[in-house]
């Protein structure tokens, strides 16, 4: 799963250079072959990691920064609100049901040991 995460986000990078036409056409055309093979599933695990390392380096550290960079802007576009609502606190409470009524352990290890399957095997 985290090697497909990895693959994805490196196909969406290579995919916005190519979008963003500062490349000459040599280097567009290797962009493009790259992201045929990390598009495809037949393609060997070392290639792909490979053309991974070359295009971006260390790419999961990269990744890592362009997450955290995404966090803080979704974090700057949304406003936290702490609600303090103290009634319905005071009110909340977890009840553990007692031992007593569901019967004590000596109880349920006496049935255990009376059980006995009941199956009909005919010898024939």
């Amino acid at each position: 799963m985290q090697f497909q995460t990895e693959v994805l986000w490196c196909v969406e990078q290579l995919e916005l250079s190519l979008q963003s036409g500062k490349l000459n056409e040599k280097r567009a055309a290797e962009i493009r072959k790259s992201i045929k093979t990390l598009k495809n599933p037949q393609a060997p695990l070392i290639k792909v990691r490979q053309l991974m390392r070359s295009h971006f380096g260390d790419y999961r550290k990269k990744m890592a920064a362009d997450e955290k960079k995404a966090g803080k802007l979704e974090l700057d576009k949304t406003k936290l609100v702490e609600v303090a609502n103290t009634k319905t606190a005071e009110k909340s409470k977890f009840v553990k049901k007692s031992a007593a009524s569901t019967g004590s352990k000596s109880d349920q290890s006496q049935s255990d040991s009376n059980f006995t399957f009941s199956f009909n095997i005919d010898p024939s």
